[in-house]
């Protein structure tokens, strides 16, 4: 779905209403982002079992017993994958690549 959006987005050398329509092209291509994000969260969400979910049992039962402590109603869990963009385990690894030097900025762009 991706690829599909994308090249519904390339420029051409003919007309592409899509790209001429001023402010309505950024109201698509936001609705495209979400639709791509969509489908990805719909597959998370279905494929739970393709993605090795079961290894995460300890935490789902400790998530419940949390609930019942609480008294609340638990939902049904989902795991994001640390390949999904904005994840928690995501966002982790992004911060631990990043340089932690803050004369690195200044060693750059001196």
């Amino acid at each position: 779905m991706l690829q599909y959006k994308s090249a519904l987005r390339a420029v051409r050398d003919d007309f592409n209403p899509i790209i001429r329509a001023g402010k309505l092209t950024q109201q698509w291509i936001v609705d495209s982002y979400l639709q791509v994000e969509a489908n990805n969260l719909n597959f998370i969400r279905t494929h739970q079992q393709q993605l090795r979910t079961e290894l995460y049992q300890g935490l789902a039962d400790h998530l419940e017993n949390t609930a019942q402590n609480a008294v609340v109603k638990a939902g049904i869990p989902v795991i994001l994958p640390s390949s999904f963009e904005g994840s928690p385990q995501n966002m982790n690894g992004a911060r631990t690549q990043c340089p932690s030097s803050p004369n690195t900025v200044h060693r750059i762009y001196s």
